[in-house]
């Protein structure tokens, strides 16, 4: 069990670091600079990738979805904190329809019925950023003093 709160702990603390700077753009009320240098910097990628981009989009995806499926495996198997519990859970749902959302949106996009700029709800991502970040800081607040 020490080992899982180990491995939760580092899974955590990299979730609040990485976050912690969109965070704080959104926080700030100037996510959109942000998101335009996120999403210019995609756009080069996908013309540098070419037809590629689109397999590795969707292993990204996959990667994202099994990342966060250990993630909420790690939380449920290791944090005894009811609340944290259920919030977990509401996250799970969020969580369930941000990337199937982004998944629906990746497929319009590679079916040419969306364009690049389309790809995002930012305000999904932003939801999500928000309670990823508040999460992963009570998961290890949960840790710490538990």
């Amino acid at each position: 069990m020490k080992e899982l709160t180990v491995t939760l702990g580092i899974f955590a603390g990299s979730l609040l670091f990485f976050y912690s700077f969109y965070f704080v753009r959104i926080i700030r009320g100037n996510p959109e600079s942000f998101e335009g240098e996120l999403l210019q910097a995609l756009a080069n990628w996908v013309v540098q990738k070419g037809s590629k981009s689109q397999g590795q989009l969707w292993m990204m995806l996959l990667l994202s979805f099994c990342l966060e499926l250990l993630y909420f495996v790690l939380v449920f198997a290791v944090i005894k904190n009811i609340a944290l519990l259920i919030f977990t859970g509401v996250f799970v749902l969020v969580e369930i329809y941000h990337l199937t959302s982004f998944g629906v949106s990746l497929t319009r996009f590679f079916r040419g019925e969306i364009k690049l700029k389309h790809l995002f709800n930012w305000r999904i991502e932003r939801v999500s950023a928000l309670i990823f970040f508040t999460h992963s800081l009570l998961v290890l607040v949960s840790i710490v003093v538990y």
